[in-house]
């Protein structure tokens, strides 16, 4: 965080702020994207620079706002009222101004300065003949967003990624949030308890209530910076003549259209918070295309996704994530770097390297940045989970984008504890337990050499420290990993004994991607409740598809009511469409391991002990070792009849998911 000290002094008439602040300097000389990490908080998908003015409070600058941080201090616009002194008060509801700040080294910038309104009541009219399917339920549940929401939806509008192209909504550019540091009464600001604590929960959820974040606090007042838009209303450009009133019709109906195909709706708007601009030439509204007329759209506390957005946004996500997935290993040409996050190598495998919002670290695995916030923990580890295995803490959980990962916390530093009668116990105390860069280095190694492993996605370390019980200590990994050195300018050693380490996985549903490339490009791995959800299956066919494949698994005597609808796996093809057999029938996959399917009888004993016998010979083959061979280390694929799916050998396809006693054969 900066400490800026700008002095207001009197000069030529005007007020005007001393730029010889060392560090108000030192930020207005640093692009945005080099700014250093502790500098940096992140809400609802927009980063923002954190400045603490000198006057008090948190100022929030994004990166549009940061060219222009000097004039933004409060101390250019804030100070004294200057906003409402010099400052024209726009009509409508609520403390909304444009003002010009004071200008700093000669140059002013138009804002318009808007007092949050969040968590106070609202009276919401919705006229039956405004054009837009609102419904009654949607007005009762309307509220004001808070600051920071507000800011992430208009930035996400401002994207587009949702809908058609060339549509494009023009809207005011998001400057900084600044908060002072004075405190009110809840009478004084006209705020409810009851209202304002989803505001504060939701914002506290997306910042994964880390220490350093953003707060949202009941007592103070947040005001929103937006640049100004030139030119005038609709309304007042109707009654200026400009328009017709069939025009201002039009151009309501025109502006609801734009934003439903973007996946958003406004539930109060209306011709005044449509700007037109003229052309200078002959003061005529400016069009595009002969008749549309150009506007830009203002005033965002009723902005919401649209319900069908909101479910596509997370599928989006989901495609997002499968697509960088198959390229996270590509030769393309690297994508540019934030200054927080690093390239690193351990042991040969490429990973974006930064710290975390509580303090940890995570090596994200491949070389594309944008993977890096999918496992940040507050993505994976306060998400409802699975415990997958009782004497480990591995668990499965939907993250909060929809993947579905499996984490694993690491036992690097434990000495296993191996009854002496078990055969290979001495070799196993004699090796330790692998590091998680060891596993991760491992699982890449077996891929290469053609096994089949789950996918490493990522390894964090933990922001608090912890300890070990003394005389179960094994140091020997800390030893060996001395000299690997993170890639940060205080580096460190990658592993401490001081904390706790987590491998996160890619979670084996049945379907590989390596064995199945065909949808590798798109969606991935999806589940028929998923699909369904995403409008990839009619209700008609999910509800059949469902039932038959669990009609089908209690054919061959599962309890279908202890498995979770999200085992039920389907793939996607490039197309966006569900990958079907001949028949036309969707392909449903579901995983199970080596040990359960012998239990449950889709394998003899004699197939199950040649599974193990030959995955044995095929790690030698590569040059590695099993120290721990277990039929639940083992995942196999199966159809809803309990046929298991075979590799181009014939052989039941196997899929490694433990490495943490796997060993290269040169070693001992």
């Amino acid at each position: 965080m900066i400490e800026t000290n700008p002095e207001p002094v009197e000069e030529a008439g005007t007020m005007e702020a001393v730029d010889g602040d060392t560090a108000l300097a030192i930020a207005g000389s640093t692009p945005f994207d080099r700014l250093p990490p502790e500098m940096i908080l992140r809400a609802f998908g927009v980063d923002y620079g954190h400045v603490h003015p000198r006057e008090g409070g948190d100022l929030y600058v994004t990166r549009y706002g940061w060219p222009t941080l000097a004039q933004l201090l409060p101390v250019n616009w804030y100070n004294e009222q200057w906003y409402a002194r010099q400052g024209i008060k726009l009509l409508g509801s609520g403390h909304v101004y444009h003002v010009s700040t004071r200008p700093v080294r000669g140059k002013s910038i138009d804002v318009v300065v808007k007092f949050s309104r969040v968590a106070r009541e609202i009276s919401l009219e919705v006229a039956t003949t405004f054009p837009d399917d609102i419904t009654p339920e949607i007005i009762a549940n309307a509220r004001f967003n808070s600051p920071m929401e507000e800011f992430g939806l208009v930035m996400e509008l401002r994207r587009g990624a949702f809908g058609p192209k060339p549509v494009r909504v023009l809207t005011q550019r998001p400057l900084a949030i600044y908060a002072p540091a004075e405190e009110f009464e809840l009478w004084e600001l006209g705020r409810d308890r009851s209202r304002f604590h989803p505001h504060w929960h939701l914002l506290a959820q997306d910042q994964g209530n880390r220490p350093k974040a953003i707060e949202l606090d009941i007592k103070r007042i947040y005001v929103l910076l937006y640049s100004w838009i030139k030119g005038e209303d609709a309304e007042d450009a109707l009654r200026a003549g400009c328009i017709t009133a069939d025009e201002c019709r039009q151009l309501t109906l025109l502006a609801i259209q734009d934003l439903r195909s973007k996946g958003f709706r406004v539930l109060d708007n209306k011709p005044k918070h449509f700007i037109l601009r003229k052309r200078r030439r002959d003061q005529q509204v400016m069009r595009r295309g002969g008749d549309r007329i150009v506007y830009g759209l203002v005033d965002f506390e009723f902005l919401q996704r649209t319900a069908l957005y909101q479910r596509r946004f997370k599928a989006a996500q989901r495609e997002k994530y499968w697509h960088l997935q198959s390229q996270r290993l590509g030769t393309a040409t690297p994508v540019p770097l934030p200054s927080h996050l690093k390239r690193t190598s351990v042991f040969g495998v490429d990973y974006i390297f930064g710290t975390t919002p509580d303090g940890g670290k995570l090596w994200g695995v491949g070389r594309d940045p944008e993977l890096f916030d999918y496992f940040l923990p507050d993505r994976w580890r306060r998400t409802e989970r699975a415990k997958l295995s009782l004497p480990t803490e591995v668990y499965h959980t939907r993250t909060r984008d929809g993947i579905h990962v499996v984490y694993r916390r690491s036992r690097v530093g434990t000495q296993p504890r191996i009854d002496p009668l078990l055969s290979g116990s001495k070799r196993i105390r004699q090796h330790g337990y692998n590091s998680p860069f060891e596993e991760v280095a491992i699982a890449e190694r077996l891929r290469e050499a053609g096994i089949f492993t789950t996918y490493p996605r990522a390894i964090y370390r933990t922001g608090h420290q912890s300890s070990k019980i003394t005389h179960l200590r094994d140091d020997r990994r800390f030893v060996t990993h001395a000299h690997l050195m993170t890639a940060e300018h205080v580096s460190e050693s990658i592993l401490s004994p001081n904390y706790d380490y987590y491998t996160i996985w890619g979670y084996f549903r049945g379907i590989d991607p390596r064995t199945d490339s065909h949808f590798l490009a798109a969606c991935g791995v999806t589940d028929l409740e998923q699909a369904y959800s995403d409008g990839l299956l009619e209700k008609p066919e999910y509800e059949e598809m469902n039932d038959l494949v669990r009609r089908r698994l209690h054919a061959i005597g599962f309890n279908v009511d202890e498995i979770e609808p999200y085992e039920f796996a389907v793939s996607v093809r490039a197309e966006g469409t569900l990958h079907r057999t001949e028949s036309g029938e969707v392909e449903v996959s579901l995983c199970i391991d080596a040990q359960t399917a012998y239990e449950y009888e889709l394998m003899s004993e004699e197939t199950y002990r040649e599974l193990i016998e030959q995955l044995e010979e095929k790690l030698r083959a590569t040059g590695w070792e099993q120290l721990s061979m277990v039929g639940h280390h083992l995942l196999l694929s199966m159809n809803p009849d309990g046929r298991l799916k075979l590799d181009e050998r014939g052989r039941s396809l196997l899929v490694v998911c433990n490495f943490e006693l796997i060993r290269a054969l040169c070693a001992g």
